[in-house]
C-alpha cells in the first residue's frame, strides 16, 4: 500500500477530530518525521535555502558569542567542565565558527568546552576534528544530555519563533481561536471557541486584551520548553536570541494579522496552507512570556536588549575596524564590512531581541547586564585575530551589488591611489 502524504495524513486527523488547533498543525508541517519542513534533506539556510541567520552571514556572529561564552566562563570562576548546550544548532554552522575563534581565547577555556547541539528527535556532542581543529565533528549517536549542567551555558538562535502556535481572534469581549479545517480545495481557518483555557489565562497573565478584530499568536510550547530546558542549569546563563517584542509591544494592536509568516526560497507569504513541509512557518516571539519561564525554572532575568546593542556592546566594532588591517582584495573588504553590518543593522538582525538569564550567583542576585555583556574586543582587538567570509556562509555583496564581483579587475588595490583629505570649511577653488 502506498504511503500516505503529510497532507494526506493531516485530512485523516481533521476527519477523525474535526478542526484542530493550528499549533498541531503547525508541528506536523515543520516537524513531523516524514514529510516535516525541518526532517528534510533540502538545504533551509543560505543561498539555495529559504531564508539565512545570523550564523550563516558572517563568522563575525560565532566570534562574538565565542567572546561572550568566555566570559560566561569567567564569571563562573573558570570551571574544568562548561557545558554549551546549542538548542536548534542544526548542521553545527554557529558551532564551527565558535569553535574556530576559541582557539585564539584562553586555552584554560577552549579545553574546558563540552558542546552538544540539540535538535528535535536527537542530540549531538561537537568536538574538534582529530586532523583539523578548524573543523568540528557532530557525533549524532553521543550522548544523552545531563540531567544536570553543573556550569554552562544554553543558547539558541531563532530556535522560538519557529515553536508551533495557537492562533486566535479577538471579536468585540470574546476570544476566539482559529482552527484548521480541510475541505476539497484546501485547508482553511475556522473560528471556534478556544480549544484550551492557557490561551485566555496567558492573555490575562500578561494583562493584554487584544483589539477588537485582531490577530495573535500564543507560544505555549515554547514557554515549557524553557522552563523544561533551563531547569537542567545548576550554574550558568541561557541566551536567547530571537525576533520578537516584549507581550506589550507585541500584542498592542499594530499587528492586527499578527506576525505569522512563511519562508521559501528567499520570499515571504502570510499563507502557512501551500508547500506543505516544504515551507517555513514562524511568527514573532513574546519575550515577556519567555522571561517569566526561566524564571519558573528558577533563573534571574539580567535583562533583555536588542541584537544590536548587545553585539556592539561585545565588540563587532573592533572586527570591523581590522577589516582596515587586513591585506585583501577591495571586494572582499566590502563584502566583509556589509557582512558584520547586517549583523547589527536595526531594521534587521539588530532588531532581534537577546535575552539572558542566569542562576547560580554567588551573592544571590543578577549580575546585570553591563558585567556580563563584555568581552576583551570591546576597544578593539588587541592581538585577537579578526574573521573573515569563508564560502560556508552567505555572500551578500554579490548578492545584491553583483557589479562590484569584479571590482579588482577593474581597477587593481595595487592601483588604487592614496586621497587626499580635503578641508570643508572656506572656500574651495
Amino acid at each position: 500500500m502506498a504511503r500516505q502524504t503529510l497532507e494526506a495524513r493531516l485530512r485523516d486527523e481533521i476527519r477523525r477530530r474535526g478542526p484542530i488547533p493550528f499549533a498541531d498543525f503547525m508541528r506536523a508541517v515543520l516537524y513531523d518525521s516524514d514529510g516535516g519542513y525541518y526532517n528534510s534533506l533540502d538545504e533551509r539556510i543560505g543561498p539555495a535555502g529559504d531564508f539565512y541567520t545570523a550564523p550563516a552571514t558572517h563568522p563575525a556572529f560565532g566570534a562574538l558569542l565565542a567572546l561572550q561564552l568566555e566570559r560566561c566562563w569567567e564569571l563562573l570562576h573558570k570551571p574544568q567542565s562548561f557545558t554549551i548546550i546549542e538548542e536548534g544548532g542544526g548542521k553545527g554552522r554557529l558551532a564551527q565558527d565558535i569553535f574556530n575563534y576559541s582557539r585564539h581565547l584562553a586555552a584554560e577555556f577552549s579545553q574546558a568546552i563540552d558542546y552538544r547541539i540539540v535538535e528535535f528527535g536527537r542530540n549531538g556532542r561537537v568536538t574538534p576534528s582529530r586532523d583539523d581543529d578548524a573543523e568540528i565533528v557532530i557525533d549524532w549517536d553521543g550522548d544523552a544530555l545531563p540531567d544536570k549542567i553543573e556550569a554552562g551555558v544554553i543558547i539558541s538562535n531563532e530556535l522560538y519563533d519557529a515553536m508551533p502556535r495557537y492562533r486566535v481572534i479577538q471579536q468585540g469581549d470574546t476570544l476566539y481561536e482559529l482552527l484548521v479545517d480541510a475541505t476539497d480545495a484546501g485547508f482553511i481557518e475556522t473560528i471556534a471557541e478556544p480549544s484550551t483555557p492557557a490561551l485566555a489565562e496567558r492573555l490575562r497573565q500578561l494583562d493584554i486584551t487584544l483589539p477588537n478584530g485582531s490577530k495573535a499568536e500564543i507560544d505555549l510550547g515554547g514557554t515549557a520548553h524553557l522552563t523544561e530546558s533551563a531547569s537542567r542549569l545548576g550554574r550558568g546563563f541561557v541566551l536567547t536570541i530571537d525576533y520578537g517584542f516584549p507581550a506589550a509591544t507585541l500584542y498592542d494592536g499594530s499587528r492586527r494579522e499578527g506576525t505569522l509568516l512563511c519562508y521559501h526560497h528567499h520570499t515571504s507569504s502570510t499563507n502557512p496552507y501551500i508547500r506543505l513541509g516544504r515551507q517555513d512557518i514562524t511568527a514573532h516571539v513574546d519575550f515577556t512570556s519567555l522571561a517569566w519561564a526561566g524564571e519558573e525554572a528558577g533563573l534571574l532575568t539580567e535583562g533583555l536588549l536588542t541584537q544590536q546593542r548587545y553585539l556592539k556592546k561585545l565588540g563587532a566594532q573592533a572586527f570591523i575596524d581590522a577589516l582596515r588591517e587586513i591585506d585583501i582584495p577591495p571586494q572582499d573588504i566590502m563584502a566583509n564590512r556589509m557582512a558584520i553590518l547586517e549583523l547589527t543593522k536595526p531594521t534587521g538582525f539588530g532588531g532581534f531581541g537577546v535575552l539572558i538569564h542566569s542562576t547560580g550567583t554567588e551573592d544571590g542576585g543578577p549580575y546585570g547586564v553591563d558585567e556580563v555583556v563584555i568581552s576583551r574586543a570591546r576597544g578593539g582587538l588587541d592581538g585577537l585575530p579578526p574573521v573573515l567570509l569563508t564560502p560556508n556562509h552567505m555572500p551578500l555583496l554579490a548578492g545584491r551589488y553583483p557589479q562590484y564581483s569584479e571590482l579588482d579587475n577593474i581597477w587593481p588595490s595595487t592601483q588604487i591611489p592614496e586621497t587626499k583629505e580635503v578641508s570643508t570649511g572656506g572656500n574651495q577653488q
